[in-house]
């Protein structure tokens, strides 16, 4: 497989199958052009490839040669299609076909000795036939001879007549065994005599003695003649009409007198109708439009028609002696053949459809039967099977499926095949338990362009629409037109509401853009309703009479904009964005502050603070971080906020750290995003010149979304923060699920157990056991560990038994603001 850009012929992609095929490792393939391998010249693959985008054609036979040199016949099915930036690219398929073009030779060879055997025999036959007619002749002249010469020596020799009697006996016997008829006249034409066969066949010999021949043979051309050689003459026998072939001879006796004739008829009917049923079977099989194959019992091709080589490309020649297999076009599988087979061994008879391959590598669908023919053992002595190419009825097929199932106009799903989707999604949306989402849009204004500038341009315009509404949705989403300038999406899948904002977002900003319609400058916009499953329903009729529901509802509030049918989910849509318009001010309005919550050491000799995000909104007052932290890391504002955090925490640390006689250390929260999308290592570092804090009062706080990513970029710094002297800790221990392989890989110095593994201490046996075993497993790693969520007397008891050497929580103290923690500092000093 290759995708191939069709204006240049630049590979731009190609998988191992292609490297394996044509020696070339994939980056030099992915360096090259098709031009490169195919044995066009590149004016002549241009064109191809040109016209393969243009007229949608896809399957072509080219000669393409292998990095040693060879060259080899191919078959290449190319389909475009638009790459994410937007270019049109081809992807081919390449299919090695060179070994089916050598078997054509050997396959002529085979049918034209075949065809020579036949016209040899045929001649044989004739010739066997003139010979022995020629014998019989030359008997009855013989025993013509015979007979006078017996009646001679009967009137002679009267005392001979014994003898005579009984040699004349013998050659009536002979006479009459004879298998032709034979009919014995005298010069006139009178019948003299006829053998047994005329008795058994016309039953009225003695009738026919002293008769004109013509009584016998009427209307045929030999009674008129001296001599004739099997003459076809018409004799009706017993009111049926009999073809015989006649041959006439006249008979001369010992002194070379002519005595009369004797005629030989040969009763051809049978023979001469089953020569009429040999040609037509002939002329059937050779001009009937279906493909006919003959194969023996080891299923080896015999014989073929001339449409088998109109539809498959094989002459003759090529296919007789082989099996039936080298067709085979990959579509069926081993078991499919089998069945195939069986049913045909068990009812002598199979019949359905089947892909093939032409000799020019096409794959084609075709429609078979296959009859087994019996010996009269019952054995199965030949295979006939006869097929039709039904590429065009399937083509039909798929043009009534298209109109059956797509807006003629727009192209889109109709309202009959989106329903079917709808069904299809529903029933994997009830089995997977997943979410789906449908949307109703409606074009507002679209009537009054209709009715000004006509039912063309308002087909234009729908036209248009349809393909900016398609542009906005994911491809295994479902657009469709349900009628007029209604259009429906089916969106399956659904992670969250946010999914689906974002797409009705990006439709409404589409159609609400300006249309250039045939020099007409066109304006619309879009209402959309949405509704979702299971939130608003299970069943189609339901969730779609929701959906056009909330489409009303969003043309009531002013249309172009979107509503949802369930109003909780809608409020919750529009706090949400109230939320993501105030976080867009909230720096420049300065409404973030930091606050401080202390950490001490169990042993009471250091004090460490963290600093926490807080946001006091001018419209929605006092925010919690866990509502807006996820929207800034989504908005990317993430990066800005925790830029002013670090400067914010770094400068308050190095004054407190100026005015403490103690060590003091900062804990700063880090972002994944932030992590991701910048070099936090380069902002440290500039942040800790800038403010003069040392870097080894600095911890960050990094959660396992960090360690996730795994990349070398967040690795290197990571390493590098380390190597500054900044201390690095993972936040929330315990709540990941590959926390161990982390502490292993990555150059962390401290972790936080959570609060959820505190809050039940002491008096939960298993939170006490499984925080014991981190403090132990953390020592033994050299890795210092912090304690959240402590609460209690109890529970800092136990932590200090533990050995545990850090905690923070409400027992100390709630975060504090900068003056109160730093009076909180400067008690801590005094009274330690």
């Amino acid at each position: 497989m290759m995708i191939i850009n069709p204006e240049s012929g630049d590979i731009i992609a190609a998988n191992d199958a292609a490297a394996k095929f044509y020696g070339y490792a994939v980056d030099e393939l992915q360096g090259m052009r098709i031009q490169d391998i195919n044995q066009l010249s590149d004016e002549q693959v241009a064109q191809e490839r040109a016209q393969a985008l243009a007229e949608g054609r896809n399957y072509f036979i080219f000669r393409h040669q292998l990095a040693d040199g060879t060259l080899r016949t191919v078959s290449v099915y190319s389909a475009p299609f638009t790459d994410q930036k937007g270019q049109s690219q081809l992807l081919s398929v390449i299919h090695d076909i060179s070994a089916q073009r050598e078997l054509q030779d050997a396959l002529w060879y085979y049918q034209n000795n075949l065809e020579e055997q036949v016209s040899e025999q045929t001649k044989e036959i004739q010739q066997m036939n003139s010979m022995r007619i020629l014998l019989l002749a030359a008997i009855i002249v013989i025993l013509l001879i015979s007979t006078i010469v017996l009646v001679v020596l009967l009137v002679r020799l009267r005392s001979a007549k014994q003898r005579s009697e009984a040699q004349g006996a013998r050659l009536t016997a002979i006479f009459d065994s004879i298998i032709d008829l034979l009919v014995f006249t005298d010069k006139q034409g009178t019948i003299l005599s006829a053998n047994q066969r005329v008795q058994d066949v016309f039953g009225v010999t003695h009738d026919l003695l002293n008769q004109p021949i013509e009584a016998l043979l009427k209307s045929c051309p030999c009674t008129k003649q001296s001599t004739c050689y099997q003459v076809h003459c018409e004799i009706n026998i017993a009111n049926h009409n009999s073809v015989f072939s006649v041959t006439k001879n006249p008979v001369l006796d010992s002194l070379k007198q002519h005595v009369g004739y004797v005629y030989v008829l040969q009763d051809i009917t049978e023979r001469l109708a089953q020569e009429k049923s040999q040609r037509l079977a002939s002329t059937v099989f050779d001009t009937t439009s279906e493909g006919v194959l003959v194969s023996d019992r080891g299923n080896r091709i015999q014989m073929v028609n001339r449409a088998f080589t109109e539809i498959t490309g094989f002459c003759a020649d090529e296919v007789i002696g082989q099996s039936p297999a080298m067709f085979n076009s990959g579509h069926h599988g081993s078991a499919y053949f089998s069945k195939l087979y069986q049913t045909l061994n068990e009812r002598g008879h199979w019949e359905g459809e089947i892909w093939n391959r032409r000799k020019s590598g096409d794959v084609y669908p075709s429609w078979l039967q296959v009859s087994a023919v019996f010996d009269n053992e019952g054995e199965i002595e030949m295979y006939v099977a006869l097929f039709n190419d039904i590429t065009s009825r399937k083509h039909h097929e798929q043009m009534m499926w298209q109109q059956a199932n797509f807006d003629t106009l727009t192209g889109l799903a109709n309202r009959h095949h989106y329903h079917e989707k709808f069904d299809q999604a529903l029933d994997n949306a009830k089995a997977q338990q997943t979410r789906l989402a449908i949307c109703f849009i409606d074009l507002d204004r679209f009537k009054a362009i209709n009715d000004t500038l006509g039912h063309h341009i308002g087909d234009l315009l729908l036209i248009e629409a349809a393909q900016r509404i398609q542009d906005c949705t994911r491809s295994s989403d479902t657009v469709a037109r349900l009628g007029g300038d209604e259009f429906a999406i089916l969106l399956t899948d659904i992670k969250s509401i946010r999914d689906v904002e974002g797409i009705a977002n990006k439709i409404l900003h589409q159609l609400s853009s300006q249309f250039v319609l045939e020099g007409h400058e066109a304006f619309v916009s879009g209402s959309i309703g949405i509704t979702f499953y299971p939130d608003d329903g299970d069943d189609r009729k339901v969730l779609l009479r929701n959906a056009d529901s909330a489409m009303y509802k969003a043309k009531e509030h002013g249309r172009n904009c979107f509503q949802f049918y369930t109003s909780a989910m809608h409020e919750n849509a529009k706090a949400r964005s109230q939320l993501e318009g105030a976080l867009h001010k909230s720096l420049i309005n300065k409404e973030l502050y930091v606050v401080y919550q202390p950490i001490h050491d169990t042993q009471g000799q250091r004090l460490g603070c963290e600093a926490l995000l807080r946001w006091r909104s001018e419209t929605l007052g006092e925010v919690s971080p866990v509502e807006f932290i996820p929207v800034s890391e989504e908005l990317g504002l993430i990066l800005a906020m925790g830029e002013w955090v670090l400067y914010q925490a770094c400068s308050q640390a190095k004054s407190w750290y100026d005015k403490a006689c103690k060590p003091f250390f900062m804990t700063v929260n880090v972002s994944s995003t932030q992590f991701k999308r910048q070099d936090v290592s380069v902002l440290v570092a500039k942040v800790l010149r800038e403010t003069g804090l040392p870097a080894n009062c600095l911890t960050l706080e990094i959660t396992e979304n960090v360690l996730a990513d795994n990349s070398g970029h967040i690795l290197r710094q990571l390493d590098s923060l380390r190597e500054m002297g900044v201390e690095l800790a993972i936040d929330d221990f315990g709540t990941g699920y590959s926390s161990l392989s982390y502490l292993k890989r990555f150059p962390l110095s401290k972790l936080k157990i959570d609060k959820e593994f505190i809050r039940d201490l002491p008096a939960d046996a298993e939170d006490r056991a499984l925080v014991a075993a981190i403090i132990s497993m953390a020592a033994n790693l050299n890795l210092k560990v912090v304690a959240e969520g402590v609460e209690t007397a109890e529970q800092l008891g136990l932590l200090k038994q533990l050995h545990c050497d850090f905690t923070q929580g409400f027992y100390h103290s709630r975060p504090l603001g900068a003056e109160d923690f730093e009076a909180y500092l400067m008690h801590f000093n005094e009274s330690h």
